[in-house]
This record gives structure tokens, sequence and C-alpha cells, in this order.
């Protein structure tokens, strides 16, 4: 099962559902995200007027200015400040705020990377049912990170986050229904799971949901089909999304085939990737047997349009490997 490669869950805590029990003493947690969207854009009144709430001991105030420190909005990333804030947030009881303290000490972020430590936050979060949080723990679960490796309770997690509307959790049940992880084989069921998170934009579902097609797993073959899922996910970020459309081009399936946007897409693919990981060898390897097929203006015409995209998706063409 992949993890969710986030910095802190209040990263994204401005479009988080409204899951969390209210606390008392805390102001609306909308008001605090006004108040932070204000300081991001240079308001210094508002930094200060969330900043002394945040000191009065107000919970939503803690876990947002924790995470413009966090992010570095306004003033240099400090993670091991922020952390300092989340704290409070999760001391109170916080699900939110336990879930960043299990993500922290996961990704050893302001603090030394414990996963023992990560299980016992992102637990405290769980048994309040947030979402993100149960997703994580079944994720720990398949791994054996900081718990004892059970596919049958990650599946359990998985299937709790998703009922509870987690993106992510419904992506990871729907894998472990593909892969028979943690439960019979049942492909179609994975593919139901994996619709429902795509229509919620998860690329990584959208990167399934081609492979799915692709390879006629709990659906018809269809390589036109994967072709329209893998170029979703592309456009939504996802690597193995970028690998699937690159090699459908690169080989004519779904499309015409034509090396150089294949190429392009591999170029792409590799950027989306991070440096080391399995997915990464696994594009370069693609992605170098393809550029020795290629002649040199084919080649040329194909990292010209890499260029194109990978601008279009805002990444960094230094970050390309080889």
């Amino acid at each position: 099962m992949k993890f969710r490669w986030i910095l802190f869950v209040t990263a994204m805590s401005f479009f988080l559902p409204s899951v969390c029990p209210s606390v008392s003493g805390a102001t609306e947690r909308s008001d605090a995200i006004r108040l932070a969207k204000k300081a991001e854009n240079g308001d210094a009144a508002a930094r200060g007027t969330l900043a002394g709430m945040a000191r009065a001991g107000d919970v939503w105030a803690e876990i947002v200015y924790g995470d413009l420190i966090a992010r570095g909005k306004g003033t240099k990333p400090d993670p091991a400040r922020a952390l300092v804030w989340y704290r409070k947030a999760a001391e109170a009881g916080n699900p939110v705020a336990e879930t960043n303290m299990g993500a922290a000490y996961y990704f050893g972020q302001g603090v030394s990377d414990d996963y023992v430590e990560a299980a016992g936050w992102f637990r405290k979060a769980a048994r309040q049912r947030f979402p993100a949080a149960e997703n994580w723990m079944g994720s720990l679960r398949a791994a054996g990170l900081g718990v004892r490796r059970d596919p049958s309770r990650a599946f359990f997690w998985y299937e709790k986050a998703a009922r509870h509307g987690e993106p992510g959790g419904m992506t990871n049940l729907g894998e472990a229904y593909m892969e028979g992880v943690g439960t019979p084989r049942l492909p179609e069921k994975g593919v139901f799971w994996l619709r429902k998170a795509a229509r919620l934009g998860d690329a990584e579902a959208e990167a399934m949901l081609g492979s799915a097609y692709k390879y006629g797993q709990g659906v018809p073959r269809s390589f036109s089909r994967a072709v329209d899922w893998f170029r979703k996910g592309a456009r939504g970020g996802d690597a193995m999304a970028a690998y699937g459309l690159g090699i459908c081009y690169a080989r004519g399936q779904g499309v015409s085939s034509d090396p150089v946007r294949g190429y392009a897409w591999l170029t792409v693919a590799q950027a989306m990737s991070r440096t080391g990981s399995p997915t990464a060898g696994i594009i370069a390897r693609e992605r170098g047997y393809l550029k020795r097929r290629m002649t040199p203006e084919d080649l040329s015409r194909a990292e010209g349009l890499a260029g194109d995209l990978l601008r279009r998706f805002s990444l960094k063409s230094e970050r390309l490997a080889g």
C-alpha cells in the first residue's frame, strides 16, 4: 500500500471536511483559516491576531498558526517550532493535531523519526474516527511500521477511512481488493472503490484504474480507456499514471504509436517520482530503453515536449534524473 507523502496534515487543513468534534473554548476553524489566508498575503495584523489566539490556547488557532510556521508562510519554515503548536492542540484531544503529530514523527519533521510514537498519535486520532488517521493506521499496519504487520488490520482501517470519506482510504481499499491484501482478491470491488476515489480527484486511483483497464482486471480490457485514466492521473501529478501513459504512446496501445510523446511522458514521470524510489528506477529503465531506439532529431523533439509538459505541471527540470 502506498503512503501519502505530505509534510503535515494541516498543509491541507484549509480544505478538510468538518469531521472533527467541537472544542470547548475554541474559535471556529473557519475564523482561524480566514486569518491565516490574510497572513499568507502579508497581513501582519492578521498574523498577530492569529498568534495571539494561539498563545491564549485557542485550539484551531494553534493548529493553523503551526501550519503557517511549518510551511514558511511569512517566515522561514520551522517544523520544530510548528510542532510546539501542534502538540498543544493534540494534547487537548484535537484529531487533526494528533494526526499532524503522527506525521511529524513518521517523517522526522521537527523531531527525530519514531514510527512507534507516530503510530501512537495516529491511533489517538483514528479512535475519534478521523479519516486521515484511519488511513495512516492502515498504511502502518500494511508495512509493519511502529506496529505489528497485519494485512487484515490494514484492510480494517482502510475500510473505515474509505467509508468515512477519505479519498486515500478509498484508493488503498481499492488496491487491497485488487491485490487480495488482507481480504480475498475481488477486482470488481477494487474498481468500485477506485472509481469513488477518482471521482474525488485522487490521481493515484486514476492511475490504478488505467492499469485495471490495460490488463482487464475487474473491468473489460480496453487500452483506450486505460489511456484516458492514465492521462487524468498524469495531469493530477501521479508518476505511475504518467509512466503508464508514456508506455502506451511508446507501444501504440490505445493510441497511435508515438515514441516522441512516449519519451516525453516518461520524462515527466521521472520528474514526478521520488529520487531513489523503486518507481523512479522502473521509469528510468524504460526511459533509457526508449531513448536508445530514438534518432537524435526525435529525442530533441521529445525533450522539448517534455519541457513544455513540465512547465505546465510546474515541475522543475533540474529534478530529472539522467
